[in-house]
């Protein structure tokens, strides 16, 4: 019995501490989970949510004989975490044996597989290369000094000044005061009061001015009356005539009137004034605002005298006339658009803010030529242009596109080192604006050309979380309205007749996003990268946040670029889960390779399987057309072995008939076969391919993807990529 009952002591001991040991793990098991999400960026909160994990399980690391111990692995980069849980478990029957505690230690490894980096090893994505077919409009003006006048111009309307100005005591024989002097028709100004006065205005002494004129000074004024007489022999007197600059505030000092009249309206013409000196009319400096309609008055005081003058005796005047004489500058302008010759994109230099030229001419170094443009299908398009998720319908007008989902896709990171400030992310040619699909980044309408097109652009902080876009917040810089209902065509550039023209000019000429065609844009500054680095979000789409509506109508595809730039470090732009890419192909009658940065995949997933995913891939019409996967390797790439399915992702009639085409261990897939609509038109194309165990990542762990064409013209294809490692992203590594 004694033995039996050592046994049984033994017995629960080693069940208690196995069952509490088995605590330890689960513990270790979450605090790791926890914990791996921070990494490779911010270990120290790793360390602080794997130990905080532990805790809520009952493991707290500053009690007496518990201890917590997460680590990176790789150390100070890798996404992995280990963490080793120990704590003492209580015995029953050995500690009569002295044992009255164990320690139980355990480890568990977590990894955290963050999003594939899409499409680019640089600062920048989306840069096709060549840009071709650009154009340049400058506008040249031309500044002519020249004289002239006004020619001999009629009042426009009269006025009868309130007290103290003149007695309304002129009267008309016919109608009203101004028509009484608006031509030599015996229609007569008259008055039969001595010394009486009336005031004329509106002569539109400017009139003369062409829109590109400018007048500069007033050299000289000429009053005119004509038929001005004394109805009845026996009376002399005269007419003086004053002018006002400032609505009759205020009118000239010297004596300028006419001789004594006659009474024969034949001889009753009379000139007043100079042609060429302003002094005639007194010491007033006149200036061109002197003679608008608003300011310049003039003022007829008429004088009778002799002693034959009866009461009854009138004072007229048929036809009251004036002309300027004046400097002006004539401004020519002439337009001018030149071809430029094909060149690589430029980034947007330094020191660029929005509407600086630096921001306008690209003053940057050359970039690297990427192959394709960033882009992004309007909302209204068809899914088999390309774009899975942008696209609201299957077919335009018809069936919707199940795949639509403007709120998740697309997005790009822009990564920011640690350390590094003064972040500032670039948008090159983010407006829509028509062109011939090979020239510039060719934007281009599908169908229903001169709707109006939308794009919106805007910068989230990720908060270290890239998996969770909920605690994204508010951006923290968006385009707005910028980009909003732009239907703008370059037909300089190949772009379709109609819209508003959007041809490129040497500066920020329009005052609106056409300055932006064939530009770089600013669209967020001053992003920091803090201690631990940050990556932010840029989304990208083409659904009205206003409206979710307004742009199902509009069928057309907006391509671009994006350039980040820091202080302190070299960010990276990548796409983030997805993207869409522009690819203008070619090909002259014999095979011709293009090649694209894919997916940036690290040696820890050495042994694991890559999922892409191709949307509608390859469609080259008029070529043909194979694609390969390349593995990066010492000596440069190499096409590796696949296996693929295909699935038919549409119910638009063009979709291909894909659902049964599939292959094991290939090395390349027919994607396009002469003048077809593309063997995967409206298809979703699965590639498998399997990371060596011996993975190393050479190359900085970059894999891309060929397409080898051949045939007769140019072509072009626009595809959906999605790159994932197979597994869940946050997971337990087994040892």
């Amino acid at each position: 019995m004694f033995v039996f009952a050592g046994m049984v002591a033994i017995v629960i001991d080693v069940s208690w501490y196995w069952v509490n040991s088995l605590r330890v793990q689960r513990a270790a098991d979450a605090a790791a989970l926890a914990g791996v999400v921070k990494l490779p960026a911010d270990p120290t909160s790793a360390y602080a949510l794997a130990r905080a994990e532990a805790k809520k399980n009952g493991y707290d690391s500053t009690a007496p004989g518990i201890t917590v111990t997460p680590q990176q692995f790789p150390a100070t980069t890798g996404r992995r975490l280990n963490v080793t849980v120990s704590a003492p478990v209580n015995t029953f029957f050995m500690r009569i044996f002295g044992m009255p505690q164990i320690q139980a230690t355990r480890t568990a490894r977590a990894e955290f597989v963050l999003p594939v980096p899409m499409g680019s090893p640089e600062n920048y994505y989306g840069v096709f290369g060549m840009t071709r077919g650009l154009t340049n409009t400058a506008t040249t003006t031309t500044i002519t000094p020249m004289t002239g006048n006004s020619g001999w111009v009629l009042p426009g309307a009269n006025h009868i000044p309130t007290p103290p100005g003149p007695p309304a005591v002129w009267t008309a024989s016919s109608g009203n005061l101004t028509n009484a002097v608006t031509s030599n028709d015996n229609v007569y100004a008259r008055t039969t009061v001595n010394a009486s006065s009336h005031d004329w205005s509106t002569f539109s002494l400017n009139g003369a001015l062409g829109a590109n004129d400018t007048l500069t000074a007033i050299t000289g004024l000429e009053v005119r009356l004509s038929d001005a007489y004394f109805s009845a022999s026996g009376c002399t007197g005269r007419v003086r005539v004053l002018l006002s600059w400032n609505s009759g505030a205020a009118w000239t000092t010297t004596v300028t009137e006419t001789p004594n009249l006659g009474t024969n309206s034949s001889s009753g013409d009379y000139t007043l004034g100079s042609t060429s000196n302003m002094t005639a009319w007194g010491a007033h400096a006149w200036v061109p605002a002197d003679i608008s309609n608003l300011n310049f008055r003039l003022r007829l005081t008429g004088t009778k005298s002799g002693g034959g003058c009866a009461a009854a005796t009138q004072l007229r005047v048929d036809m009251l006339e004036v002309r300027l004489h004046y400097n002006f500058n004539r401004a020519t302008t002439t337009t001018t658009t030149t071809t430029l010759p094909d060149q690589l994109l430029q980034g947007p230099g330094t020191g660029c803010v929005v509407g600086a030229a630096g921001c306008f001419n690209a003053d940057g170094a050359a970039l690297n030529p990427r192959g394709f443009w960033a882009t992004m299908n309007s909302q209204g398009s068809a899914n088999v242009n390309g774009d899975a998720h942008q696209p609201y319908y299957d077919t335009v007008g018809g069936a919707t596109n199940p795949m639509h989902d403007p709120n998740t896709y697309y997005n790009y990171a822009f990564e920011m080192p640690a350390g590094s400030t003064n972040g500032s992310i670039y948008l090159y040619d983010p407006v829509f604006c028509t062109t011939n699909i090979n020239r510039g980044v060719g934007d281009r309408w599908f169908s229903g050309a001169g709707d109006a097109v939308s794009s919106f652009y805007r910068v989230y902080d990720t908060q270290g979380t890239i998996y969770d876009a909920g605690d994204d917040g508010a951006p923290v810089a968006d385009s707005g309205s910028m980009f909003r209902n732009m239907s703008f065509s370059d037909t300089t550039m190949g772009g379709a007749a109609g819209g508003t023209t959007c041809q490129n000019t040497t500066d920020s000429a329009y005052g609106d996003a056409r300055d932006y065609h064939n530009r770089w844009y600013l669209l967020a500054s001053g992003l920091t990268g803090g201690p631990v680095g940050r990556t932010y979000r840029i989304h990208t789409n083409s659904t009205d946040p206003i409206n979710a509506t307004a742009q199902i109508g509009t069928d057309a595809e907006n391509s671009f670029a994006i350039y980040g730039s820091a202080t302190g470090g070299t960010p990276r732009v990548y796409g983030l889960g997805a993207m869409q890419a522009f690819t203008p192909l070619s090909a002259s009658g014999s095979p011709v390779s293009s090649e694209f940065y894919l997916a940036q995949l690290d040696a820890v997933h050495a042994g694991k399987t890559v999922e892409i995913s191709l949307w509608d891939p390859g469609d080259t019409n008029p070529l043909n057309a194979q694609l390969q996967i390349l593995a990066p390797n010492s000596g440069g790439w190499s096409a590796v072995p696949v296996n693929y399915t295909a699935a038919r992702g549409t119910t638009n009639a063009n979709a291909a008939a894909c659902d049964s085409l599939s292959g094991n261990n290939v090395m390349s897939i027919t994607t396009n076969v002469g003048a077809t609509a593309g063997t995967f038109n409206g298809c979703w194309l699965t590639i498998l391919a399997q990371i060596p165990s011996g993975y190393t990542a050479a190359q900085n762990g970059w894999w891309k993807i060929r397409y080898t064409m051949n045939g007769s013209g140019t072509s072009n294809d626009v595809t959906t990529w999605k790159v994932n490692i197979r597994g869940n992203p946050v997971h337990l590594v087994i040892p």
